[in-house]
């Protein structure tokens, strides 16, 4: 019991004499500044307490007798307590339950104000003094029966009334539970229910003792039990929901609970238990206590437990909070120091409070209780350089981080098992950290980097942290990370986000062609061809796309294409197209992007599209139904080529079109050239393109109606040549006569029709 948790300072140090004989405290209860104190002899004195603090930081206390009332003569007052927010005094005094003005300590007028035949009380004490809905309720004993009274200002209602097979011995209400002592157990009933069904707990010792736990949710009381224990009971589940207390031969007369501790008298001494592991904290020397209370000195403060013994008030006063953890800390009694901590602490504390928990937290790590440690250290929100500067083997230069003051080893280093464990923990801590800090280093990065790779389990991670562009990391060290531990993949893609992306590309193309045996299973096969491609369509600079290109060019020639797509260029680049003339086929299918898709009026492109078109067609095998279709596409195209302006006719393109028989493109070339008689020529004779023909008359005879009608004529007569013709000639000649859009001179029709009869008949 090395921690030092109370100090005693006296309140009040004598009281008046009554009728000129000493007198005796025999209950006492504090409320708003003043203490009720009630004597042996029937008076009841109400002190005003004023409270200084010394030089030393002490608090003093400075007590002033404001009234008194003599209840009864030669009659002890039993209890009293005071209920502040109604300024009301209820005490018990020769079996009887009285009510007093808080103020003047009067006896409160009327007759509903008093009950007889009470043997003890208990005031309810789970009020909530900030809630004005509150009833207060007050349960008395009474011969083989307790009963519950609503209190009011003037008067007491009874609400229930409640048959015992005997007469409690001692009572306490915590609503709606009533907790007491029959002559041989401990009992528990809900005077709320309308069983009203008795629990039977256990015997007592000589004298039953009971306590209430005010701030427990389970209405939990602390009994004092057989064997020299004090026994934790939940009213609500009737089960103890902690262990016992080994008082052993201590005789209890009375207990107080004041969180975290419950203080236990004896006749002699005061001893002082944590509720927490229910050990031993302090014994103090003080003699003949016969009342105890809580009192609240100051607003938001914890209650002062006082102590009435004789004619004298004592204040046990709690030693400074922070005295009490750090001499826990020292002993590592990291529970009952945080507990005290967190019910002391505030925010005016909270640096100190902040530290605190470091300093649990160090203790916790030097057990291994790796989990509530990292939970310590968040809610501590101390820099991950606290804990790191003890995992020298992470850091990667000695003067990013700064050392623990507080430095000793913690994790060995020789023990695989136990660094799993650290690795996992801090990839855990370092994780939720970063989450919620804005103060996270591109060191501590690179040490979860490290973590990460350290860890099979944490591998999958490694990839998607480098992509981050969140995760900000030291450039030098992750390299030689990355590549010491064979992470290539990893490493390629961090060095696209550090924009050298020449190293990424080399890399990447090594793990394409020659995927290295060491790699990590995880990142086989991540980095393909289509990887490159979508890093290429990130690169600006043409050098090295063009640098890039032949390799991806011969690994997947539509992969290439994509690149050359997406690259600004608008088909100047004599580079590009020396690139392209070993893959013919890219180089045509970027032509029809750069003409259709880009839509870039460029006479070469043209010149060079048509010539692909013409190089492929002469490449088809003729035989294939694949084939057909392809040169079916590519002619529609090339028509549409040759058609443009942009599109003029070298030697080359003539020679192709008259070797391959390519009549409509012949055609197309005819009629750029003004050899519009040719062009019909082919198209009727050769084509037997009746529709095409009349079309080509009205298309290029539409500006001069002199040319329209000669180019109708023409290919009348080429329907009516003797030599050729036939029944389907001189269908189409008629047809051609019927068509709308034909133009002829009569005369010369009429003349043509003449020349046909004298062939005919003559």
């Amino acid at each position: 019991m090395s921690v030092r948790t109370f100090d005693v300072a006296a309140v009040i140090s004598a009281l008046p004499p009554s009728n000129g004989n000493d007198t005796r405290i025999e209950c006492m209860d504090y409320a708003a500044g003043h203490i009720f104190l009630g004597t042996i002899d029937g008076l009841i004195h109400r002190y005003a307490v004023h409270v200084s603090v010394s030089l030393t930081g002490r608090r003093q206390y400075h007590p002033r007798l404001v009234a008194s009332k003599r209840i009864a003569s030669k009659k002890a007052i039993v209890r009293v307590e005071m209920i502040d927010a109604m300024n009301r005094v209820l005490y018990l005094c020769d079996g009887v339950l009285g009510m007093l003005d808080g103020a003047t300590v009067e006896i409160v007028p009327g007759g509903g104000a008093k009950v007889k035949g009470v043997l003890a009380f208990s005031l309810n004490d789970r009020i909530d003094p900030e809630n004005p809905f509150i009833s207060f309720e007050v349960c008395v004993v009474r011969k083989r029966q307790i009963a519950v009274f609503g209190v009011s200002e003037s008067q007491l209602t009874l609400l229930t009334e409640i048959a015992l097979p005997e007469t409690p011995l001692e009572i306490v209400y915590s609503e709606p539970f009533v907790c007491f002592a029959s002559s041989s157990e401990y009992q528990v009933i809900n005077v709320k229910e309308t069983s009203h069904e008795i629990h039977h707990l256990f015997p007592y010792p000589d004298l039953p003792v009971i306590a209430s736990l005010t701030d427990s949710n389970e209405h939990e009381f602390l009994l004092s039990g057989p064997g020299g224990l004090g026994m934790f009971v939940s009213a609500q589940t009737l089960v103890a929901p902690r262990p016992p207390i080994n008082w052993a031969e201590l005789r209890v007369i009375r207990m107080h609970y004041s969180a975290p501790y419950i203080l236990v008298f004896s006749r002699e001494d005061i001893w002082v238990f944590s509720s927490i592991n229910q050990q031993p904290k302090q014994s103090l020397q003080l003699l003949g206590c016969r009342s105890v209370c809580g009192a609240l000195f100051e607003a938001g403060a914890h209650a002062t437990p006082l102590m009435a013994a004789d004619s004298k008030v004592w204040a046990l006063e709690n030693v400074p909070w922070q005295e009490q953890v750090d001499g826990l800390l020292e002993e590592k009694r990291v529970n009952e120091a945080l507990q005290i901590a967190r019910s002391y602490s505030d925010e005016d504390t909270l640096p100190h409070f902040r530290g605190i928990l470091q300093r649990a937290a160090l203790v916790q790590l030097h057990r291994q209780e790796l989990r509530p440690a990292k939970e310590l250290l968040l809610e501590s929100e101390c820099s991950p350089s606290f804990v790191l500067a003890f995992c020298p083997d992470l850091l990667p230069s000695a003067d990013i981080l700064t050392t623990s003051p507080f430095f000793i080893p913690i994790f060995n280093p020789h023990d695989p098992a136990a660094m799993n464990e650290r690795n996992a923990f801090l990839i855990a801590y370092l994780e939720e950290y970063r989450r919620s800090s804005t103060d996270f280093t591109e060191e501590m990065n690179w040490i979860l980097l490290k973590l990460f790779s350290l860890s099979e389990q944490n591998e999958g991670s490694i990839l998607p942290f480098i992509k981050s562009f969140r995760n900000i990391l030291p450039y030098e060290e992750t390299v030689h990370l990355l590549s010491e531990r064979r992470y290539l993949v990893a490493l390629a893609f961090f060095q696209v986000r550090m924009g050298h992306l020449e190293k990424a590309l080399t890399l990447m193309k090594d793990l394409v062609d020659n995927p290295p045996a060491d790699l990590p299973a995880r990142e086989v096969g991540v980095v393909t061809v289509s990887t490159i491609v979508d890093v290429l369509k990130s690169v600006e600079q043409e050098k090295l796309l063009l640098q890039t290109l032949p390799w991806l060019l011969k690994k997947d020639q539509s992969a290439g294409l994509q690149v050359l797509k997406h690259m600004s260029s608008n088909g100047n680049s004599s580079d590009v197209r020396t690139l392209l003339e070993g893959f013919p086929n890219v180089h045509r299918q970027y032509l029809e992007f750069l003409i259709f898709d880009k839509e870039i009026q460029k006479e070469q492109l043209y010149q060079e599209l048509a010539v692909s078109y013409l190089t492929n067609l002469s490449e088809l095998p003729s035989c294939r139904p694949d084939a057909i279709f392809n040169a079916f596409e590519m002619r529609t195209n090339l028509q549409t080529v040759l058609r443009s302006p942009l599109c003029t006719f070298g030697a080359d393109i003539e020679a192709s079109i008259e070797q391959l028989q390519l009549h409509e493109e012949k055609v197309i070339l005819l009629a750029k050239r003004g050899e519009h008689l040719a062009a019909l020529d082919l198209l009727a004779s050769r084509l037997k393109d009746r529709a095409g023909a009349v079309q080509y008359c009205v298309q290029y005879g539409k500006r001069d109606k002199l040319l329209k009608r000669q180019l109708f004529e023409h290919l009348l007569a080429i329907y009516f040549n003797p030599r050729e013709q036939n029944e389907e000639s001189v269908r189409a000649a008629l047809e051609l006569l019927n068509d709308e859009e034909a133009d002829f001179d009569p005369a010369k029709v009429q003349a043509t029709f003449v020349f046909l009869l004298k062939g005919i008949f003559y």
